[in-house]
């Protein structure tokens, strides 16, 4: 699958399930620029995404608005906040779904997404995952359910413990077992 394939693939998922999205170049690369609305827990209600689309893969990224951004932006507590992505990163796995009780395709573990705060400035908290086109091409359902709905789904279940850690309202161990317990379903120790 080329680059312009995947894009045009894309282009006609995003517009069969009324997603807003808008296309320009960024540095170069063809992008999509996505909104997703409806997320309760997250700042706005609103996650924000991007797709660029490179010769040999996709880099999607999933974040939160820009109010979230400046919060990051302002806060002293930006290094609990890291421990808490790195914990993200070392065990937070998303199992992809179809909705349909596997009739369309089975879950599974394709993808891995990486948890960052941007070097760029911006302070987004991103959550970022390269998908090799030949990938996109042999799974195209579950690579834009994977984008479009499990991504946003994670950010939006990880919204308290994230923002939580941010504002100071919790430390990093904190927010872990808040993830143990609404991600993974632990329960805390006696």
């Amino acid at each position: 699958m080329t680059n312009l394939q995947a894009k045009a693939k894309m282009k006609e998922y995003l517009k069969a399930h009324f997603i807003k999205y808008r296309e320009d170049i960024d540095n170069g690369v063809s992008r999509y620029s996505i909104l997703f609305e409806g997320y309760d827990f997250c700042p706005d209600k609103v996650l924000e995404a991007c797709i660029w689309f490179y010769s040999d893969f996709m880099e999607c990224r999933v974040y939160y608005d820009c109010n979230a951004s400046k919060w990051c932006r302002e806060s002293e507590h930006r290094g609990e906040l890291m421990r808490l992505l790195n914990y993200c990163n070392a065990n937070v796995w998303i199992s992809t779904e179809d909705g349909m009780n596997g009739t369309l395709y089975h879950p599974n573990y394709l993808y891995t997404p990486r948890f960052y705060i941007t070097e760029d400035g911006a302070f987004d908290i991103t959550m970022t995952s390269i998908i090799p086109l030949d990938l996109y091409e042999m799974a195209p359902l579950e690579t834009e359910d994977y984008f479009t709905a499990a991504c946003p789904e994670l950010l939006n279940r990880l919204s308290a413990p994230i923002f939580y850690v941010l504002l100071g309202r919790i430390n990093a161990e904190q927010g872990i077992l808040m993830i143990k317990k609404e991600i993974f379903g632990e329960s805390e120790p006696v």
